[in-house]
């Protein structure tokens, strides 16, 4: 019976299994297979994106589950934060109806003034009919959006790159990123946990050329991110100690007095 079960799991999660070893996404376990969905990285290249997984052990017989989402309603909900606020990270939010942050061209798909990320109108929590502003948006017979980016000053290409999507059907979702020359760096499909915005990203030491979404009915995407560094969350927190620490001594030092 067991044997007979792990078969039935192992033919359900079907494709996946395949995939697996030619993947990274950041925060799934080692060894765990997507339960829906496929996806391929170039090496060294780190997917960030929603996904639901699952890792058979047949020895005492147990299935393990993991799961992430990334819900997205204001820039603080990013992966990417940290870099945002220490502005090694760009957003565009197209709220001005343009784009015009450095480096990126959206070479497909058009501007939508619709329903944005939350944060957008200025308000948060207040339904999602209320919230209005600029997105990025396919439909008819422009299936795909692209972003595409430039070297920076220092003649870079962004290691990271992602975006805030929105579609009617996940399972007919994908996101691909490439390298300046076209290769193809990261695939992913079948993006769970619609119905809201979902950050999707990508990571790639190689440097990033473009990024691009494809759907068959209709898709919107808001607040495109990229850039060069996230400082690690251990490096935030020393630098906010050692300001701190700087800032009691010299509280603590008494004045000289003048001759």
């Amino acid at each position: 019976m067991k044997t007979l079960l792990a078969a039935l799991i192992a033919f359900t999660m079907g494709s996946t299994v395949r995939t697996q070893a030619a993947c990274s996404v950041a925060g799934m376990p080692p060894n765990y297979s997507f339960t829906a969905g496929s996806c391929s990285t170039a090496p060294g290249v780190t997917l960030y994106v929603p996904y639901s997984s699952a890792l058979v052990i047949m020895d005492p017989f147990e299935v393990l589950f993991d799961s992430k989402r990334y819900p997205y309603a204001q820039r603080s909900d990013s992966p990417w934060a940290a870099g945002i606020r220490q502005g090694s990270i760009y957003v565009e939010d197209f709220e001005d109806g343009l784009v015009n942050t450095p480096g990126l061209a959206m070479t497909s798909g058009f501007l939508l003034d619709g329903s944005s990320v939350d944060e957008d109108d200025g308000v948060l929590g207040n339904g999602t009919d209320n919230d209005f502003g600029f997105v990025y948006y396919a439909a008819g017979n422009t299936h795909t959006i692209r972003a595409e980016f430039s070297r920076d000053s220092k003649g870079r290409f962004p290691t990271y790159a992602g975006w805030v999507m929105d579609t009617l059907d996940q399972s007919d979702a994908t996101f691909a990123a490439y390298d300046p020359s076209g290769n193809l760096l990261a695939s992913y499909n079948y993006i769970l946990q619609w119905g809201e915005f979902q950050f999707v990203g990508v990571y790639a030491p190689q440097g990033i050329g473009a990024i691009a979404s494809d759907f068959n009915q209709r898709l919107y995407v808001d607040h495109v991110q990229y850039g060069y560094a996230i400082p690690e969350p251990g490096t935030a927190l020393l630098t906010a100690t050692a300001a701190l620490a700087a800032a009691a001594r010299r509280r603590r030092t008494p004045a000289r007095q003048l001759p």
